[in-house]
């Protein structure tokens, strides 16, 4: 009876808590709105840089007296202005241009002629409305014009050619910014928030007790010295590691995240939120809330991959136990291990935190497996709704909870059946808390929008390019990190050759993890960029199935023939040679000192031409004289396999395990050396692994200007914007807000060295959403001198002080805040009209060829395509 009412019970809160779930996206929120008033209060009309973001604002009111139009009208130049001029005259005005010619008062609004009337008389006033609905033109209370379909203009600054003149008295401007993601929730959500998190870790408790493990718990783990060792690598490698190009990328979206309340993309699409992939984000901010000095940023990655390491140390202890015939596998999969992490990581991308969720849910799904204890699904399930905020590959985490359907269907039955299935469903409402604690549905909608529209986007069927990527000498395919993604298609072809005599536990692991990998797979290819930095994501599964691969060896050791062994032997050698075929670059400071690489000449980045090739073989690892993708080499590791084929017929099940073997542990000993050996070469200057060591500000510590001050001393107590891709190397310089619509004028900018791809375009690139996009209109930059510290060859970048045409922040600036509901939201600015480009343009960016022709708008000069 007892138990029959705790199934009534788990159902019923498992279906509340699912219902109160599905209501957070639709509860109503506190929405701030900024309100913007020009002159600044008890100050006459001055003009001033008033940088929006997004450009064009909710709402735009400019009462303007007809003496300022006179005024103005004699003196010459222009009423009222929201932007400079356009730098060709041909081109359309995208924001508010209000102009008295011989007594002709003309108002032109987002590029579209409003009004053209004779000034009446000296003692009227005009109004300008811009929203949603359009542009009104008002005279004294009388409506003269309305005029629908006309945009609010865009705003970068505000300026008369009244400024400063007694007539100007009266003129005033009133801008709504468009601060639409910064909202809180209400009382009422509030409520429903707690609800929902009691509810739901109820929820979960009960249905871990309810359901209680069937087995007994077996052996422990036995710790060894790998135990020890792996950690201790990754703390080591968090000193020595290279960076990855979106370190500073995410590290400002962190940072950004107490100015503006939510995780914005700091650096383009106009600070949207990342949603829904911003959970990584949001332990990265929590993290470097405690401090953001270099050894400290650095890590946040080594100590998720410890997480990672001891949870897959668990994974296969549930999936195996310790058996004596598996007493070398803690060993190879540190090896595997290795052959992951160390060529990606330490990054502060998201993949970290993705592989730590999906190893976690692997961990526990085979744990809940081996006991039979149903109930833990509930919580593997939270895992994996969490997981799946981290970013796309995150989907991966469902795979391992899906092969667990079966075994979780067949062990529940009855009435027990449907309280566990909806119990451990609602679970993953986890994922709405976190999604929609102070935001709405029509966020997460817009936000979407926006990226699609505005940045790179690829259908599935362009996958293959991720992996074309890998293959090309260029230092996102460089040849350690070509060596994992390989080496797990190696793997993925020799357990489709061993599932058809697949004999016990230790072969139904690997298909089970091959499922998972094949999952993660497809997850990749839905992801709309390519990057090659998504393969971690993936890792978890790759790790222990290359582990688990090398322990087993590729060819099941039933096989008593010599030529399986050979031609598994040849597919790995194969796969050597294309490994080390790729080139030694690294982004960055990480390139820095490297051998067989070339500093300061070559962005890092760029896929080198095939008429590059000297350049290329330069760039190949070797040993001495001997090239290490050399195939004669790996001939040689082959024929001494076949050599102890010839002498023991067991070999044939072994010999090519040994070359998967030595593969791996070549590529784990040539990165570690060359890692040692790069901050050698730059004693006694800067290098990445001395700036992390002292823990301080990275190489602004070093780099000093022309009045003697180091760069950190000469940017304290300034604004100042960091380039996104060097952005690592300057992790205590403060961010400069990007809030309540509008961005923080940086005194200063750190660049990146020229030779960074898009170092320094993207922010100011108006055609993406560039939160800077308004340098380019009313400022112009200063280039300041500084020394490199290393020398020229140690391309450390620039500093450039920012001159404004007119001096920021002269208005002022209040709160207030409006009520909307979930699907509540001001129109899309995912449009053609809003930027003046097209859907997909930085696609179409990339080849020049496929720029459009018809675009009216400047914005493509930035990139100086044309």
């Amino acid at each position: 009876m007892q138990q029959r009412f705790t199934a009534w019970i788990l159902l019923a809160s498992a279906l509340v808590t699912a219902a109160m779930a599905l209501s957070l996206p639709l509860a109503p929120v506190t929405v701030d709105q900024p309100v913007v008033t020009w002159p600044k209060q008890g100050e006459r009309v001055s003009n001033t840089v008033v940088p929006l973001l997004p450009y064009r604002p909710l709402e735009l009111t400019a009462e303007v007296p007809c003496a300022a139009i006179s005024a103005v009208d004699s003196r010459g130049g222009e009423v009222l202005r929201t932007l400079p001029p356009a730098r060709d005259p041909a081109q359309r005005e995208h924001g508010l241009i209000m102009r008295s010619v011989d007594g002709i008062v003309q108002v032109r609004v987002s590029g579209k002629s409003v009004i053209e009337e004779r000034l009446p008389r000296a003692d009227c006033s005009y109004r300008v409305h811009a929203d949603a609905g359009g542009v009104e033109v008002w005279r004294d209370g009388m409506l003269l014009v309305k005029q629908a379909g006309v945009l609010p203009p865009q705003v970068a600054m505000l300026e008369t050619g009244a400024a400063g003149l007694p007539a100007s008295d009266g003129m005033r401007v009133v801008i709504d910014t468009d601060a639409r993601f910064q909202s809180t929730p209400t009382n009422a959500k509030f409520l429903l928030l707690i609800l929902h998190g009691l509810l739901l870790t109820g929820c979960v408790t009960l249905t871990v007790l309810h359901c209680r493990a069937k087995r007994p718990s077996e052996d422990r783990i036995r710790w060894c010295a790998v135990d020890f060792l792996v950690p201790s690598a990754l703390l080591v490698w968090t000193v020595l590691g290279p960076t990855n190009d979106d370190d500073g990328w995410y590290l400002r979206h962190a940072l950004n995240l107490d100015s503006a309340g939510y995780v914005g993309n700091y650096y383009h699409s106009f600070n949207a939120p990342e949603s829904p992939f911003l959970l990584a984000q949001y332990l990265l901010a929590g993290w470097t809330s405690v401090s953001t000095s270099m050894l400290w940023v650095r890590l946040f990655p080594a100590v998720l991959g410890i997480g990672v390491w001891f949870s897959l140390r668990w994974f296969l202890h549930s999936a195996l136990g310790e058996r004596r015939a598996y007493r070398a596998l803690p060993w190879l999969l540190a090896l595997a291990f290795l052959v992951w992490w160390l060529p990606y990581n330490p990054t502060l991308r998201p993949e970290p935190v993705t592989c730590l969720g999906v190893a976690l849910t692997l961990a526990l799904c085979e744990y809940a497996r081996r006991r039979e204890w149903a109930g833990l699904m509930a919580p593997a399930v939270l895992l994996a709704a969490l997981t799946t905020l981290t970013m796309g590959a995150g989907l991966i985490a469902w795979a391992p909870v899906a092969l667990q359907v079966p075994w979780l269907w067949r062990s529940v039955r009855g009435r027990d059946r449907l309280a566990l299935v909806a119990a451990v469903l609602s679970a993953g409402t986890a994922a709405f808390t976190v999604l929609f604690a102070d935001g709405r549905l029509s966020d997460l909608l817009e936000a979407t929008k926006i990226h699609y529209y505005y940045w790179i986007t690829m259908g599935w069927t362009e996958e293959w390019g991720r992996y074309g990527t890998l293959l090309v000498p260029t230092g996102s395919g460089n040849w350690a990190k070509r060596a994992p993604v390989l080496l797990m298609i190696v793997c993925l072809v020799f357990v489709a050759v061993r599932a058809r005599r697949r004999r016990g536990r230790l072969d139904a692991v690997m298909v089970r993890l091959a499922g998972v990998l094949g999952f993660g797979m497809v997850a990749l290819a839905v992801i709309p960029t390519k990057w090659t930095h998504h393969f971690v994501g993936i890792a978890a599964p790759a790790i222990a199935l290359l582990a688990l691969t090398t322990l087993t060896g590729p060819v099941p050791a039933r096989v008593r023939r010599a030529a399986p062994a050979v031609a598994a032997g040849l597919f790995i050698a194969f796969t050597g040679v294309v490994i080390f075929s790729g080139p030694n670059m690294w982004h960055g400071f990480g390139n820095w000192g490297q051998p067989f690489s070339v500093h300061g000449t070559i962005d890092p980045m760029r896929t080198l031409d095939p008429d590059e090739k000297d350049l290329v073989e330069s760039l190949m690892l070797a040993v001495g004289p001997v090239k290490v993708n050399n195939v004669l080499v790996w001939a040689g590791a082959i024929g001494l396999c076949w050599f102890l084929l010839r002498r023991r017929l067991r070999w044939a099940s072994t010999g090519s395990t040994r070359v998967l073997l030595g593969t791996q542990a070549l590529v784990v000993a040539l990165l570690i050396a060359l890692f040692v050996i790069a901050p050698l070469r730059q004693l006694p200057g800067w290098s990445l692994a001395s700036g992390t060591l002292r823990n301080g500000c990275g190489i602004a510590d070093t780099v000093r200007v022309h009045d003697g001050r180091t760069l950190t001393e000469h940017l304290a107590g300034h604004v100042t914007y960091v380039d996104w891709s060097v952005g690592i190397g300057y992790p205590c310089v403060p961010v400069p807000p990007v809030r309540d619509g509008m961005v923080t004028p940086p005194e200063f900018r750190v660049l990146a060295a020229e030779k960074f791809t898009m170092g320094g375009l993207v922010s100011v690139y108006e055609g993406i959403g560039g939160t800077h996009g308004f340098l380019g209109r009313v400022a112009e930059m200063v280039k300041v001198p500084a020394d490199a510290p290393n020398g020229v060859e140690s391309p450390w970048g620039g500093l450039e002080r920012v001159k404004y045409r007119h001096e920021p922040g002269r208005y002022t600036v209040t709160m207030t805040h409006r009520v909307e509901h979930g699907l509540q939201g001001p129109p899309t600015i995912a449009r053609l009209e809003y930027a003046g480009v097209p859907a997909g343009y930085v696609k179409q960016a990339i080849d020049p060829s496929r720029l459009p022709a018809d675009v009216d708008d400047d914005r493509y000069d930035t990139l100086g395509l044309r």
